[in-house]
């Protein structure tokens, strides 16, 4: 997808960001780049459920600097300012993302300090949401340019070998315990695994690292689905298909469960066959 060619919603939230940080701080943002959902061509501004749990998209961005930024500094207060504008106005989608420099990008995050980032729409100064291998392989592999150079036109990092390691910690020490906590026979777990938004994040999101580690590449929550369609056995295809039908509002999948317990119950029973069959992946050569 090309910049011109944005979903409304991102145009309007991209825009009204630029044209704020540039009236108050001319020439700091030399570089924004798309990534996540709307790079990957899977943006879905309208979605099931509410609140927090809303299978809805996030704009996820890359604002680029041509130096760090210090915490206290005017050009700091502009940034989240022009972040704070931007959200006040078009509160939903979320707007979030992290600002780097160039170094920055060539260097790759695992020597990258703490920097302003956005999560949930919340702007801090200081932060690591979104410091990993997935946003810096998304920006080189799959970013969409809304200024700066084109993602193929520059150095960028892009260590595949790290994005595995980090895709394989990520089953192990956030899905794992993930789903242990859901497990539980609690008040929050039990209304968390009824919402809509349960088994888009927990079936789909699993489906992504699944094939990630099976192909060497990226895909979306749709694409993952699709992918989960194909490859995985039919005992799963029920949830994978309500998952995938909750995702795109329809456009894909089908439902059929009329009990939440139910679908909560099988998302979880995938979840917990999924990882391990993702974790028993070979590494590719």
């Amino acid at each position: 997808m090309s910049s011109d060619k944005l979903p409304a919603e991102v145009g309007r939230s991209v825009e009204l960001f630029l044209t704020a940080v540039d009236g108050l701080a001319p020439g700091l943002v030399t570089g924004f780049y798309l990534v996540g959902s709307v790079a990957l061509g899977d943006f879905r501004p309208r979605g099931a459920g509410g609140g927090r749990l809303h299978t809805a998209s996030d704009i996820d961005f890359v604002v680029v600097t041509d130096h760090r930024l210090e915490r206290e500094s005017p050009e700091m207060v502009a940034l989240a300012e022009a972040h704070a504008r931007t959200v006040a106005a078009l509160p939903r989608p979320n707007f979030d993302g992290v600002v780097l420099t160039w170094a920055d990008l060539a260097a790759g995050p695992s020597g990258c300090p703490e920097v302003p980032c956005a999560q949930e729409s919340r702007f801090t100064p200081a932060g690591r949401s979104g410091i990993n291998p997935v946003t810096f392989c998304e920006l080189a592999w799959h970013g969409i340019a809304v200024r700066g150079p084109q993602p193929t036109d520059l150095d960028l990092w892009a260590d595949q070998k790290a994005l595995r390691e980090f895709t394989v910690d990520n089953l192990r020490a956030y899905w794992r315990p993930w789903w242990q906590q859901h497990r539980q026979r609690r008040p929050m777990p039990l209304i968390v695994g009824v919402s809509p938004w349960f088994p888009v994040w927990a079936v789909l999101g699993v489906s992504r690292l699944h094939h990630l580690l099976a192909t060497g590449s990226m895909t979306s929550k749709s694409g993952a689905g699709r992918y989960a369609q194909r490859m995985f056995d039919p005992c799963w295809q029920r949830i994978i298909a309500e998952s995938l039908h909750l995702r795109t509002n329809g456009a894909e999948g089908h439902r059929s469960y009329r009990n939440p317990l139910a679908r909560r119950r099988d998302t979880l029973a995938f979840l917990d066959a999924t990882i391990d069959a993702a974790l028993a992946l070979p590494a590719k050569p």
